[in-house]
């Protein structure tokens, strides 16, 4: 058995993961054609059709005290750090790419590394730490019952694992009870998580091992109200319950909180926070709700995770169950309330929950190794059916194909919303990628799914738009874009499918400040087109 200090494996370990790392982040996101084509993932396209304008809002425009550019107006409601920070390295000087992929590798490499050490020291074996990395790369999920249902097996089943493109279960929009927050697509999309997840397991680890470390435990919970509210979350439970189990430290951790201060300070004047605390038990498991269902439910999306996890804390250490709560409280909260108009925000309750959890499962698995004759086997075995699913999971990845995305110089679209002033709002007429978000200014109205899952009132802005665009006077249309604090608006024939655009009045009645006969694109000046009006 390695030691639980060797030396070696704590300096092969990072480098491995940083190389995966930063293969993951580049292999979903580069830059080509001299800077001017944005390559992405086409599993990463929609999560990017937000990220992108909020970085280049930051990098390009004036966002500060942040907006969101989909939404301008009013406050943001996102956790905006990491794009911020990655927006104002691409201001100074730094490829898109890089600005964005490298954060993104360190950040999971700094999670990986946090999950093998906070294993290796809760459990005193290094294998266990070893155990709880594969199983962080490797879902534990039964989504591989759903892909040989598909692909029947057969001597061909290994080739075709390697070269499948799509994933096994992709729940709740594929119909599957297996959901698709469980594979590490999550952390190629959400490019904040990983680094928001190294922060919160570092909160842990400070509050899990007591020293002078402690005094910046507040510093780091403050610092996750702007990189991942949901993460903030779950360090206030971890915090609040080491706090009222370990009563010698309770001084440090209240010196800790003067840390949390100046984020505090910083989030309530740019930041809206506005949860929206509803009760809706289940999670995403099929309704109405029954108890075989739920349960049924979650054996699918944990697989042996169910079982092994309780085991786990039942044989684990006294000082390791001191886990057993907070992890319970984050699955519960997560199967009872809502915390966003959209439910399926919850997966990240239950993705640092199974952080914790297959840590446990770790050491359940390295008992059994120790029985005779069988241990080995089986151990073997619960390992290969526990890390199948993710292993799965991982073509799909490898395999994607990529979306194209024209940015200047070579749009001469987005080079046009260039050279208007930072703080400008387009009234666009389609959604993602406008070339006036690749410019990081702010469009009206942005796609609806992202605007009405944080919480803003995208049905009326989207009523707004319908009503400018089918104006039937200029005085009409002018009023309506000057009462909405539009500066510019933009028409092109690839509009979105609930606009009726009244094209003869805006042809006949305002004069346009830019058109582009390739693509279409028609730009009119509310100033220039409205001042006498």
């Amino acid at each position: 058995m390695i030691k639980y200090n060797h030396p070696y494996l704590f300096l092969l370990l990072p480098i491995l993961v940083l190389v995966f790392s930063f293969w993951l982040m580049f292999h979903t996101f580069s830059i080509t054609g001299g800077g001017s084509k944005l390559l992405i993932a086409a599993k990463a396209w929609s999560d990017f059709g937000s990220h992108i304008p909020l970085i280049r809002s930051f990098s390009k425009g004036a966002n500060w005290p942040p907006q969101y550019p989909l939404f301008p107006e009013a406050k943001i409601r996102y956790h905006y750090l990491f794009y911020c920070v990655i927006g104002w390295l691409e201001r100074l000087g730094v490829g898109l790419d890089f600005a964005l992929n490298i954060p993104s590798a360190l950040g999971i490499t700094s999670l990986v590394c946090l999950i093998f050490i906070f294993s290796s020291r809760l459990f005193k074996n290094t294998i266990i730490g070893i155990l709880s990395v594969i199983f962080f790369f490797f879902n534990s999920s039964f989504s591989f019952l759903d892909y040989f249902s598909s692909h029947p097996f057969s001597w061909n089943s290994l080739v075709n694992i390697i070269h499948n493109s799509s994933f096994s279960s992709f729940g709740p929009w594929s119909g599957s009870d297996i959901t698709a927050f469980w594979n590490l697509n999550i952390y190629t999309n959400q490019r904040h998580l990983g680094l928001s997840f190294a922060a919160l397991l570092l909160l842990v680890y400070i509050l899990h091992f007591p020293s002078k470390k402690g005094y910046i435990a507040g510093f780091i919970m403050g610092s996750l109200l702007l990189l991942n509210q949901a993460a903030f979350l779950i360090g206030v439970i971890f915090y609040f319950w080491y706090f009222l189990n370990l009563p010698k430290y309770r001084r440090n951790l209240i010196i800790s909180l003067f840390g949390f201060i100046p984020w505090f300070f910083i989030a309530n004047n740019t930041l809206e926070l506005s949860p929206q605390i509803r009760f809706q038990p289940g999670f995403l498991s099929s309704q109405p709700l029954n108890y075989l269902g739920f349960i049924k439910f979650w054996v699918l999306n944990l697989g042996l995770n169910f079982f092994l996890i309780p085991l786990g804390f039942l044989f684990a250490p006294k000082s390791a169950k001191v886990l057993i709560v907070p992890a319970l409280v984050l699955f519960i909260i997560g199967n009872i309330w809502k915390f966003s108009p959209d439910m399926i925000n919850n997966h990240k309750f239950f993705n640092f929950f199974l952080i914790i959890g297959s840590m446990f499962t770790a050491n359940v698995l390295i008992r059994m190794f120790k029985i005779k004759l069988l241990g080995p086997i089986l151990t073997l075995t619960l390992t290969l059916i526990l890390t199948l699913g993710g292993l799965i999971d991982l073509f799909p990845v490898i395999n994607d194909r990529y979306i194209e995305v024209s940015d200047s110089p070579s749009n001469p679209d987005v080079t046009y919303f260039l050279s208007l002033p930072p703080k400008t709002v387009i009234l666009n007429s389609f959604w993602f990628y406008h070339p006036a978000s690749l410019a990081g200014r702010s469009i009206y109205n942005g796609y609806s799914y992202f605007t009405w899952s944080y919480g803003y009132d995208q049905v009326t802005r989207e009523k707004l738009a319908i009503n400018i665009y089918s104006a039937l006077s200029k005085e009409i249309a002018c009023s309506r874009l000057k009462n909405a604090n539009i500066n510019y608006i933009e028409i092109s024939p690839n509009n979105e499918t609930f606009l009726s655009v009244n094209d003869q009045l805006w042809k006949t009645a305002f004069i346009p400040s830019y058109a582009n006969f390739a693509s279409g694109m028609v730009v009119y000046s509310v100033s220039q087109n409205c001042s006498v009006i």
